[in-house]
């Protein structure tokens, strides 16, 4: 007699709809339970649903939403079910799954608990804890955040994923992965939109890369800055914008704009570029840093070119300057080998006597090209509208200053890399 009723009572609970009252899009459909039972919690009607669990609910906006479990305590006023074991919901491309939770017929809303799953085509999003709003399309996960699709692996705090523009606005400890090169990107804030292969890291954003040169050793890169973006598509790129920091061996910088071309290996600095390169210090409007099998393989200056060496550790003052129109660095074996200065070329450079100093040679033309040899200067040529003049010793002694070329400036605040964080000297 009691399979009799429990029979009965389960074919009610199929053919019922939401409590009186209750608008059409509220609507829960049973569709299957081994065995229903009925009781009273906090003054509620309870039914608890025991055995391959399955409903379903059509969102306002259309389609269907289909929920599975291996048991529900179903309160009939609140249309409210607590589910527990292998729960399930899909809801078009979204496939949720967690170990219990909770489904709120009117507000459509799935709470999963304890470990929670997101499939939706090749995006999948896990966490302890997650929301998923039915009617918004919309995902909300906390604690231990992991989203990996196709260009990008995501971690994080929060994370919400809006998926008719599989967007993603993630906070609290967020690293990004790129799957393509190895990248990784840090910071407080972030927005992903997989499609476009787009991210945003905005809080201090801080990117890194790992490289291991021919010798063997390690070779890392860190940029830092107040925003970064990375575009994953077909020209990849990242772009570090205000308050630009980099080292990379021995090699470091500043501006206001970089970007990183990855497969052309490049980096294009803008917005009042230093670059620090050994002892010399680069600057121009804009510079373009071209590199081979991670090393430096040439700088190109463009307007108000300027570079500048320490001419002498002992005398603080005497700096070998080169400034023109454009300027070009040609490296070897990370060692600069030569420069070439076009267009409004002009040199200072101060001379010696077996080490003891000897005056200043200030030469101008239409090009100036220096040949290095293991860092040393080994030849100097210049070409069309010649002019030079020497500056004796007596004259420019404890006088440098009044000598330096137009523009000059020397830059203190070198970034240097302290482990994976950047400081300033």
């Amino acid at each position: 007699m009691r399979c009799r009723w429990t029979y009965l009572l389960f074919m009610v609970l199929f053919l019922w709809t939401s409590p009186s009252g209750a608008q059409q899009t509220n609507r829960i459909e049973m569709r299957h339970s081994d065995l229903l039972e009925g009781k009273t919690i906090n003054g509620e009607d309870v039914q608890e649903l025991t055995g391959n669990v399955h409903f379903i609910q059509f969102p306002a906006n259309g389609g269907l939403v289909k929920v599975w479990c291996d048991r529900t305590l179903r309160y009939m006023m609140q249309n409210k079910f607590e589910l527990f074991g292998r729960v399930k919901v899909i809801r078009d491309s979204v496939t949720l799954k967690s170990n219990e939770g909770v489904y709120y017929g009117n507000q459509k809303i799935m709470e999963g608990r304890n470990g929670v799953r997101l499939e939706r085509g090749k995006t999948l999003l896990t966490a302890m804890n997650g929301k998923y709003f039915v009617d918004e399309k919309r995902s909300l996960f906390w604690n231990n955040v992991v989203l990996v699709d196709t260009s990008s692996t995501i971690t994080c705090d929060t994370l919400n994923y809006y998926e008719s523009d599989t967007r993603s606005v993630a906070t609290g400890k967020v690293h990004v992965f790129e799957n393509s090169n190895g990248i990784n990107i840090y910071g407080d804030s972030l927005i992903h939109i997989e499609q476009n292969k787009f991210t945003l890291v905005l809080h201090q954003p801080r990117l890194m890369r790992i490289d291991t040169t021919d010798g063997g050793s390690i070779d890392t890169m860190v940029v830092v800055s107040r925003e970064m973006q990375s575009y994953q598509d077909s020209v990849e790129r990242f772009i570090a914008i205000d308050s630009v920091s980099f080292v990379r061996g021995g090699m470091s910088a500043r501006c206001g704009k970089a970007t990183y071309y990855m497969k052309n290996d490049f980096i294009a600095l803008q917005t009042h570029p230093i670059i620090w390169s050994g002892d010399n210090q680069i600057t121009g409007d804009s510079i373009r840093m071209t590199m081979a099998d991670n090393r430096i393989k040439s700088l190109w200056v463009k307007n108000r070119a300027m570079a500048i060496t320490r001419a002498d550790s002992s005398r603080p003052d005497r700096f070998d300057q080169l400034t023109g129109r454009e300027l070009t660095m040609y490296f070897q074996a990370n060692k600069l080998s030569q420069v070439d200065v076009q267009k409004n070329a002009t040199s200072l450079y101060y001379l010696y006597d077996d080490k003891e100093p000897n005056g200043a040679n200030k030469s101008s033309g239409d090009r100036i090209m220096i040949d290095f040899i293991s860092g040393d200067v080994d030849r100097i040529k210049i070409i069309g509208g010649v002019q030079g003049q020497y500056l004796p010793e007596k004259m420019i002694d404890k006088h440098e200053q009044d000598y330096n070329l137009d523009g000059f400036r020397w830059y203190e605040n070198r970034p240097v890399r302290q482990g994976v964080f950047i400081i300033s000297r």
